[in-house]
């Protein structure tokens, strides 16, 4: 076919035309069954969380317990994709949380699952959750020229920014037709799903040279360890973007209740419409990667908080639908900013490192935040919750501006 993508020792051949190869479009699948199971689950167990009489501390280990084991394997896991290549990694991890969410839902007794079961077995998936992510952003750059990079991060950033649609959509209507067992049983299925076209994934050989990237490595390539100051400081953005962001997600079943005083079903439409709004504003994101990603992320975090902090001030469904929308088009480009400036300014050798790290540090930011949004929750309204949350996402945007190392790198 025009498009495949052959293999042979180190050299990979790529498509002559302007289309994108084969396994971009599979491991944009992957990373999408991977992240919709992933987000549904974690969604699906936070609305549960309340009507299974779980309290504010118990909420908040669960979303603690499902993300930060993958600060102790994210490098780790990082580490394996640059010593064995992305499709075998890939296949592990989906097998692996595929059998332990089959477990989860063999657990589910009476429409209520088992508080261990949760902290042990979603511990677990958590762990593993880095794989993917890191080896699949290793992967990309050895498929594609340097022209198609930003591209093709874009439309792998479809398996990032869509679970936030299909995961959280789903969450209302599978827990009233199928119930507790039933819907993790779904995510179950979404993992297996993955596993079959993880198969098709091409076996890039470790060493494979990275021609995406390899003219522009900003990043020493004569052993040097040291990371520049501006990969130091477009990390440290995000992780405090992310931990600013986390109570959202626990505070805002809260505020559907109480302040919107509605159901399931509103729960799931505004997240849905903030993945509407993510997947709407991608295809400029290889336009904003190409001049100085440092600030158009500092600005895109500052401009999320903005959009998002009036939320504490509307009870009107309709209004706060707009402002998730709004909000989904300010958060769409960032993931695909950040990676593509990742990957220029890296030393190849070390990609899956960096990005094992980075998706363990940010994995672990938003839980800690979650969960600090579920304990105040003790003590105030989700509406101040929100508020807090949004003004810090700013306040971080702001604080990121003052580096000029990041400013200035393009």
């Amino acid at each position: 076919m025009a498009d495949q993508v052959a293999i042979s020792g180190s050299r990979i051949e790529r498509p002559g035309h302007g289309g994108l190869p084969a396994p971009v479009r599979i491991a944009t699948a992957v990373t999408l069954l991977a992240n919709s199971a992933d987000t549904f689950l974690l969604f699906l167990l936070l609305w549960l969380a309340q009507p299974q009489g779980w309290s504010s501390v118990q909420t908040a280990v669960v979303v603690l317990v499902l993300r930060l084991p993958t600060l102790a394997v994210g490098a780790l896991m990082g580490r394996a994709v640059d010593k064995w290549g992305a499709r075998p990694v890939v296949l592990f991890d989906v097998s692996a949380r595929a059998a332990l969410l089959l477990l989860l839902a063999s657990s589910v007794r009476s429409s209520s699952v088992p508080f261990s079961a949760v902290l042990v077995l979603g511990g677990l998936c958590g762990a593993l959750s880095p794989a993917t992510y890191a080896a699949i952003r290793w992967l990309v750059p050895r498929l594609v020229p340097a022209g198609q990079l930003t591209r093709a991060n874009a439309t792998v950033a479809l398996g990032d920014q869509m679970p936030l649609l299909i995961g959280t959509a789903l969450v209302g209507p599978s827990f009233t037709m199928l119930g507790v067992g039933g819907s993790v049983l779904l995510a179950a299925g979404m993992l297996v799903c993955a596993v079959s076209l993880a198969l098709l994934l091409p076996q890039v050989p470790p060493d494979a040279s990275p021609e995406a990237v390899g003219g522009e490595i900003n990043e020493g390539r004569r052993g040097r360890t040291n990371w520049p100051p501006r990969v130091v400081a477009v990390i440290a953005l995000s992780t405090a973007y992310y931990l600013a962001y986390g109570p959202f997600e626990t505070a805002s079943p809260e505020f559907v209740r109480a302040q919107l005083s509605a159901g399931e079903g509103t729960y799931s439409l505004l997240w849905g419409l903030f993945g509407i709004g993510a997947l709407a504003s991608l295809p400029i994101a290889p336009l904003l990667a190409k001049h100085r990603p440092g600030v158009v992320n500092a600005l895109g975090a500052m401009a999320w908080g903005l959009v998002m902090l009036p939320l504490a001030f509307t009870d009107n469904i309709v209004t706060s639908a707009a402002l998730f929308l709004i909000g989904g088009l300010a958060w769409g480009p960032y993931t695909t900013v950040e990676t593509t400036a990742l990957q220029r300014w890296i030393n190849p050798a070390r990609h899956g490192l960096v990005f094992g790290l980075q998706r363990s540090l940010l994995a672990t930011a938003t839980p800690v935040g979650a969960a600090l949004g579920a304990l105040a929750l003790d003590f105030s309204s989700a509406a101040g919750i929100l508020a807090v949350s949004a003004a810090t996402c700013a306040a971080a945007g702001v604080i990121a501006l003052v580096s000029r190392d990041l400013r200035k790198a393009r």
